[in-house]
């Protein structure tokens, strides 16, 4: 690609779920292809045909093998990825699960943690860190 011209990037949508139990809110440990680690809101890409919500559902099963309860959507984060060259938009929905999560590794989901938001990680993705203090924020906590 010459020099200065911006590299193009596929555009994707997604689902993420803001799952919360008092002031914690669940985040998921993701693994990459390069095997580097980060944390993040469960959830994953539309499939065709696939609705948002249809698409969490399915996703919660898979990564965090739980059944969910979609509620309504609260908010977006957009994810510039790092490993190939596409934008993910994320419409995020307040969910509730059926069960206590268990971390699917052949989904490359590694682990669990219901964080507070003052106590999120260092590899937790920057959309998704700034989209739950603005969540926090927006409701003065009663969330």
């Amino acid at each position: 690609m010459p020099e200065g011209v911006p590299e193009r990037r596929e555009l994707r949508v997604g689902a993420k779920a803001f799952v919360t139990d008092r002031d914690r809110v669940l985040l998921v440990k993701e693994r990459r292809e390069d095997g580097s680690t980060f944390w993040t809101l469960p959830g994953g890409g539309v499939e065709s045909g696939e609705s948002f919500a249809e698409c969490l559902r399915r996703e919660l099963d898979e990564e965090i093998r739980c059944r969910a309860t979609v509620g309504e959507r609260v908010g977006r984060c957009v994810y510039r990825h790092t490993s190939r060259p596409a934008t993910t938009v994320y419409s995020v929905f307040d969910a509730t699960l059926g069960s206590e999560p268990e971390p699917n590794p052949t989904e490359r989901v590694l682990d669990h943690a219901w964080l507070e938001p003052a106590d999120l990680l260092p590899t937790t993705l920057d959309p998704v860190e700034r989209f739950i203090h603005q969540s926090v924020a927006g409701t003065d906590g009663d969330r």
